[in-house]
């Protein structure tokens, strides 16, 4: 799940985004129109001179200061660079529960060089636009900003990243946003639901919300942001990437950060347990979730580096989200494919989508009324989940989590047709491919890539991995994860809805 928040830019007070890692890290709405992947502006002046654009590859360097740079040039006229820290909530304690939702919402303030005032009216100046995003795994600061304007945007991610200082009352003043974000994330049940299934996997560690408790909610203090940020914003811990820009220049202005020199703590491995949470909030329609673990590059079967797709799609309930991870393992793709013949929801308006769906067409065939089903997979560097999410009204869900819950066993007994498994693929790779078209997203994947492995995968490289996965790995996997122990999530009116214990009956 990735969560958002930005300062007043170009007039707007208050942005807010989420992209739960799956319903991994589910985009709840968005106000941004796509980003296009080429440069108008640059064709024309390549049809104009006669010569064409060449092809730039990602780069990626490592440089003494413990900052990881990786970018790739495409020629647009603007240019979108990140700060991201191996930092996210996994890493939250007991004591400071929530601390990365208030460096999230923190992430404008004044700093040791520039006032909140100073960086808002610098960034305006330029026409550029101020993120900070986070997932369960890392934090993100991201400028945009036109092309000639790169250095104004790197002086501003060196100042929030490397240069805070929390000033107490500038931190009182946001308490009310932290409130405002969690009556937000209780609007969205879907994304409640999946924020709790974490939750009653892991438990701890990748079962840290991406959202502060509201018993925190006043209780932070400067010297509690600064020390999580010395902690994890710290050498080799750190990356600065970017999108439509020179790889030179980037490396240029990445050497003039200081990362702190603290050393993280050593983290706990995510463990996954297993279990259940339920709330009841009443209304017409009932969310829940299903999932068992997922795979991993630590139980992978063998450790290769590959981008793996982990996405949900519930129009019904109004969200979308694909993401790609940057983590190894041939399991993970493998279980990528089985999500696509399991079924991600419809891809064309109004459909139920049950042409290719397995889960769509159990639900339709158990309940007449209206319902969103999906299947789910979530990826981590030591963890996943992989399930399927269901929307339906009160007196159905029984009905459908039970279809879904016998097609999932099937394909455990009869296993899984060539046919099947050859458009599941041809879907896989459209996935891939679409991810890869916006900028926004190619600068998410490549700021993981850059600080969960040593290469940067292009999507050309993707498919080339697909291409070689057959239909009996997709089945034994299929096979191991669907026998695995379970977790489940639901919220809203449950007065009908099951508990795990007599699911699994």
């Amino acid at each position: 799940m990735l969560a958002s928040s930005t300062i007043s830019i170009n007039g707007l007070d208050f942005y807010h985004e989420w992209q739960e890692s799956n319903l991994a890290n589910l985009k709840v709405f968005s106000c941004r129109p796509p980003a296009r992947l080429y440069s108008a502006a640059a064709r024309q002046d390549a049809r104009e001179s006669g010569t064409a654009l060449p092809r730039e590859s990602p780069k990626l360097s490592k440089l003494p200061n413990g900052v990881t740079v990786a970018s790739i040039e495409n020629y647009s006229p603007v240019s979108r660079i990140a700060f991201v820290a191996n930092a996210g909530s996994r890493y939250e304690t007991g004591d400071n529960l929530g601390v990365t939702h208030c460096l999230r919402i923190a992430s404008g303030l004044s700093t040791q060089g520039a006032t909140a005032f100073g960086i808002t009216r610098n960034l305006e100046q330029i026409g550029a636009n101020f993120t900070c995003s986070s997932s369960r795994e890392y934090m993100f600061y991201t400028v945009n900003c036109l092309r000639d304007n790169l250095e104004v945007a790197s002086n501003v991610l060196q100042q929030v990243t490397t240069a805070p200082t929390f000033k107490p009352w500038e931190l009182a003043d946001i308490q009310e946003r932290l409130k405002l974000d969690l009556a937000v994330l209780k609007s969205q049940p879907n994304a409640w639901t999946y924020d709790l299934l974490h939750q009653a996997a892991f438990r701890d560690t990748l079962g840290r919300s991406l959202y502060a408790p509201e018993y925190m909610i006043g209780k932070y203090n400067s010297e509690q942001l600064l020390h999580y940020m010395k902690t994890y914003y710290s050498t080799g811990r750190v990356a600065l990437v970017g999108v439509g820009v020179d790889h030179d220049e980037l490396v240029a202005q990445a050497q003039r950060f200081h990362p702190f020199s603290s050393a993280a703590i050593a983290a706990d491995k995510a463990k996954y347990s297993g279990g259940e949470l339920r709330v009841d909030t009443g209304g017409d329609l009932t969310y829940a979730a299903f999932a068992v673990e997922g795979p991993s590059p630590r139980n992978a079967i063998c450790r290769v580096g590959l981008g793996v797709v982990a996405s949900l799609d519930c129009r019904a309930a109004g969200t979308s989200w694909i993401r790609i991870l940057s983590l190894a393992g041939k399991d993970l793709l493998h279980a990528a494919v089985l999500q696509n013949v399991m079924g991600m929801g419809p891809s064309i308006k109004y459909s139920l989508g049950s042409a290719t769906s397995r889960l769509t067409q159990a639900a339709a065939q158990a309940t007449p009324a209206p319902f969103a089903i999906s299947c789910i997979n979530a990826n981590y560097t030591d963890g996943g989940l992989f399930g399927f999410f269901a929307v339906t009204q009160p007196s159905e869900m029984e009905k459908v989590l039970r279809a879904a819950f016998n097609q999932f066993a099937e394909v455990t007994k009869t296993g899984l047709e060539e046919k099947h498994v050859a458009v599941a693929k041809q879907q896989l790779k459209s996935q891939i491919g679409m991810y890869l078209e916006t900028n926004e997203s190619q600068l998410q994947d490549l700021g993981e890539q850059a600080l969960g492995s040593d290469q940067v995968l292009t999507a050309t490289e993707l498919f080339k991995y697909v291409d070689q996965i057959n239909t009996s790995d997709v089945t034994a996997v299929a096979k191991k994860l669907v026998n695995g122990k379970p977790s489940m999530a639901a919220v809203g009116n449950l007065t009908r809805t099951p508990y795990l214990d007599d699911l699994l009956k």
